[in-house]
């Protein structure tokens, strides 16, 4: 085992929040929005909204990769757009096939698709190259984006659909910026909530060169300080159980569907004080999707998971996207959902995988939004604002610097569910900007905090205040993160099933009231 990293070497001196920079404009960031997608079968999937080749094919992708990590976390650096043949097992029929993999792209049907067989691939798996066009957002498009096409499966356990890949070096990043769409590579993601009745969902959007300010608050990076449960009655219960001498590390990983994975112990704790058992009444073992079965008979927590962040933030995951009905694809690829069994996606760490990092996954960034600027070589976490009804998109710069001037030749791209304001008509000053707090290239991982064993999941830690003289930054320094003894996470390959509620599922508003009454989310 590595030897325990000290969370702070030393503290500096508390520096203003917002700094003087000599930042040029930047192109609009672009937007692509996470929405139900219609599929040619008639089925709705979430996911980033596409279309790929000159007819327009609808293409719901997973966005696979954070592009910091060398060590936390598995990433594509290409994108994989799944074909006519999905690869499914004998289990999907045809038109099911095509909603596991949200989409099926057909290059006969397109009329600009190039194969492109000689292309490197960097991410060791079989598939046809080919070149064609991608479009997204209210108006930007690549006309010669090339993406494989998979001759196999990709590791269908948590990643059964097509893979935007945004790893270190990311393909798509790259023709982005070469083709000056946007100056940074760099990306903002907000999952939107899916879970419960129609006025407590959203959706989410994936904000490429910039970030969206309406989400996020106080710009700050910490490692996590306690997981809480919150009863409806207002008490509060932590599944540390007052115990926090080990240190865990979790990789933040946008691909993995479930909301986190727990060591043993730790999620053992969250079932002792959630009321309920694992499944079997055993130790509990990993199912497809990150979630474990929760009958309504037996499980009967109806609050919502607090995990915070270092005392400073916390990010609140609502019971909705905590405990949700059980789904499947049926026989004619529409998603059908199970109310009588409910399934909490939290999945556990077991003896032959119990030396992997955890895991944050999709659920977490319907709460938290996550920014990774690549050319900076660091990372944000924020609570998310899942109130806002009109977006604030700014770019970033590659000193991590927030820009609100944009360049008088570019026009960005929109989501539909949270269009893009205009540019000022009165741009701000052009050498004043706002400093993005964030971790270094140490790795997209976050620690879970441990007494006498802390360890630092950034190389920098970044506090925010706002006093009444304005916002101020604390910082202090930390040795170099090790992972020393910690695999890479590794999953079932046991086939998963849809992640999100069927479409015609999200108008239901009768839900069991003790899970959406409240403020407690």
């Amino acid at each position: 085992m590595g030897r325990p990293v000290g969370l702070f070497s030393a503290f500096l001196e508390v520096l203003p929040f917002v700094v003087l920079v000599r930042s040029q404009c930047q192109p609009q960031p672009v937007v692509a929005p996470i929405q139900n997608v219609s599929l040619p079968n008639g089925a709705f999937v979430r996911g980033i909204s596409m279309t790929v080749g000159s007819n327009n094919q609808n293409i719901s992708f997973f966005a696979s990769g954070h592009g910091l990590t060398r060590t936390a976390c598995s990433d594509y650096n290409e994108t994989y757009i799944y074909g006519t043949d999905g690869y499914c097992t004998d289990d999907y029929s045809s038109k099911a096939c095509v909603t596991f993999r949200d989409g099926a792209y057909d290059a006969s049907k397109s009329s600009t698709d190039k194969s492109i067989g000689t292309r490197k691939d960097s991410d060791s798996f079989k598939a046809d190259w080919t070149e064609d066009t991608l479009s997204f957002g209210s108006n930007t498009s690549l006309s010669s984006f090339g993406f494989g096409v998979p001759q196999q499966d990709l590791n269908q356990a948590f990643t059964s659909q097509s893979q935007l890949g945004l790893g270190r070096n990311s393909s798509f990043l790259q023709a982005l910026a070469s083709a000056g769409d946007i100056a940074t590579k760099a990306y903002a993601m907000f999952w939107g909530l899916v879970g419960g009745p129609a006025e407590k969902q959203s959706q989410g959007s994936l904000v490429l060169g910039g970030v969206d300010k309406s989400k996020c608050g106080t710009g700050m990076l910490v490692t996590i300080s306690d997981i809480l449960l919150n009863w409806p009655n207002g008490t509060d219960m932590s599944i540390f159980m007052g115990s926090q001498s080990m240190a865990i590390q979790a990789c933040i990983s946008p691909s993995f569907a479930g909301l986190m994975s727990l060591p043993l112990s730790y999620y053992n704790s969250f079932w002792s004080l959630a009321g309920g058992t694992p499944p079997d009444n055993k130790s509990p073992v990993p199912i497809p999707s990150g979630r474990n079965p929760a009958n309504d008979h037996n499980f009967s927590y109806y609050g919502s998971l607090t995990i915070q962040l270092q005392s400073s933030i916390s990010v609140k995951i609502p019971n909705t996207e905590l405990v949700v009905p059980n789904t499947y694809i049926a026989s004619d690829g529409a998603v059908q959902a199970n109310t009588s069994t409910r399934n909490v996606v939290i999945n556990s760490l077991q003896t032959d995988d119990g030396n992997d990092l955890p895991v944050l996954g999709r659920p977490f960034m319907s709460s938290a939004y996550v920014m990774v600027n690549q050319e900076a070589g660091r990372f944000s976490v924020w609570q998310a604002n899942t109130g806002s009804k009109t977006s604030n998109i700014i770019a970033v710069d590659k000193q991590n610097n927030m820009v609100s001037e944009f360049c008088a030749n570019t026009t960005g791209g929109s989501s539909t569910a949270t269009p893009s304001p205009a540019p000022p008509a009165r741009p701000p000053p052009q050498f004043e900007g706002s400093k993005l707090a964030g971790g270094t290239v140490a790795g997209i991982v976050v620690g879970v905090v441990g007494g006498t064993a802390i360890l630092a999941a950034i190389g920098f830690f970044l506090y925010r205040r706002r006093g009444s003289n304005g916002a101020a930054t604390r910082e202090a320094q930390d040795p170099e993160f090790e992972t020393a003894d910690l695999k890479q996470p590794t999953h079932s390959m046991m086939p998963a099933g849809p992640q999100e509620l069927p479409v015609d599922y999200y108008n239901v508003t009768e839900l069991d009231s003790r899970a959406v009454d409240g403020n407690r989310f």
